[in-house]
């Protein structure tokens, strides 16, 4: 491979760990493993993104700062790569990066790690829309992670068509591929929710779910909840806001023997929850939501997994496959599926190697790096060449 710069410009938060800041460091490992020059801009600031799409005085002057620091970099380096955020401080930087980027002759790639980019543009004026447009006819490549997610750029023209490019994600950095396990299920059966604490990502449905089965056997099932608390726009309305209420809410559904909350969990703490479980659970209507990473680390773990026909998870889940996808806020779906499971062991069986087998195919970390080195410097992922992946 002909040796390539790219400026990146990621979120890398030193606060609460988000999915995007994992899939960040993740490329970073990668262009260090490639022996690619990099240079790196957090679009975080060295901060946190506990306040998602909230707006503040602080924000403003470190968008600023990320966009100056990106000019000087751009100085340096053959491409310019940078996470998409469906935000306005997200777009005003977006916008000042990439059109200077194109200026001044460099390869520009757009990654988006989500969906929602249609709310956004529709939700703009003209005239926004209208730069919009003008920005991403400047872009060489946008990258999606599904075919799933294609669509949502459809609003800005057929234009955008050839310049979309699918990226699947991979497993996490600090998350060890386990090989493949053999599972069974145990008694009490041990439920997992592993993502951020918000209530459009379902984990109080996973709570009443398991309310619902503890009523017809009490002490059927465990759930270990793992997550930190995120205030977001989509949150106004949220009942449970920190440890404090969540430990009421338990108490009031008469499930606090059942639960156990274990805050966010990284690295060892994390591989040894996905190891201990039998079901991976994320019935999310997250409007941002794309390819959960939790849900690909489920599936390296050879959990069945329990979600929602949302955004891009049916590419990662087949309904009655390698798990369920249930409707969004049906605590008795995801009862009866639950209870399902532990009739037919055959069928969890089943569902487990069936997602491990997808994610071998499709979801290795290596697999991830190579196709998205390759689009980031427009050659074959066969030139890719990646040491310890």
């Amino acid at each position: 491979m002909t040796k390539g710069s790219v400026c990146v410009c990621g979120p890398r938060p030193k606060g609460s760990v988000t999915g995007l800041s994992l899939a960040v460091e993740l490329l970073l490992e990668g262009l260090d493993k490639a022996e690619l020059t990099t240079r790196v801009v957090d679009a975080a600031f060295g901060g946190n993104v506990q306040n998602s799409g909230t707006f503040s005085i602080r924000r403003s002057a470190e968008t600023v700062s990320v966009i100056l620091s990106v000019w000087w970099n751009l100085l340096f380096v053959d491409v310019y790569y940078t996470t998409l955020s469906t935000s306005t401080f997200g777009f005003i930087r977006d916008f000042a990066t990439g059109i200077v980027a194109r200026l001044l002759g460099k390869r520009v790639v757009f990654h988006l790690h989500g969906g929602g980019f249609e709310d956004f543009y529709c939700a703009q004026r003209p005239v926004v829309q209208f730069l919009v447009r003008f920005l991403y006819k400047k872009v060489d490549t946008v990258v999606v992670l599904g075919e799933l997610l294609k669509d949502q750029f459809y609003c800005l023209g057929d234009f955008v068509k050839p310049k979309l490019v699918i990226v699947p994600n991979g497993l996490t950095l600090g998350v060890d591929d386990p090989g493949r396990i053999s599972r069974s299920l145990k008694t009490p059966m041990q439920l997992l929710y592993i993502s951020s604490l918000m209530e459009t990502k379902g984990y109080i449905e996973v709570i009443d779910a398991v309310a619902e089965i503890v009523k017809k056997s009490e002490n059927s099932v465990h759930l270990s909840l793992c997550g930190s608390f995120v205030s977001a726009k989509t949150e106004t309305k949220a009942t449970i806001t920190d440890e404090e209420s969540l430990m009421e809410y338990l108490r009031g559904k008469g499930v606090s023997s059942n639960v156990t909350y274990y805050g966010q969990v990284l690295a060892d703490e994390k591989c040894a929850r996905f190891r201990e479980a039998d079901v991976f659970l994320l019935p999310t209507s997250y409007p941002w939501e794309g390819q959960p990473l939790s849900i690909i680390e489920a599936m390296a773990y050879s959990l069945p997994v329990i979600s929602c026909a949302h955004k891009g998870i049916p590419e990662l889940v087949e309904d009655r496959v390698n798990g369920f996808l249930v409707d969004p806020h049906s605590p008795t779906k995801i009862a009866n599926a639950l209870m399902e499971l532990q009739g037919d062991s055959a069928s969890y069986q089943s569902m487990s190697q069936y997602g491990r087998e997808r994610y071998e195919k499709q979801f290795t970390r290596a697999a991830h790096l190579q196709q998205l080195i390759a689009v980031i410097f427009d050659c074959n992922s066969s030139q890719v060449t990646l040491s310890e992946f």
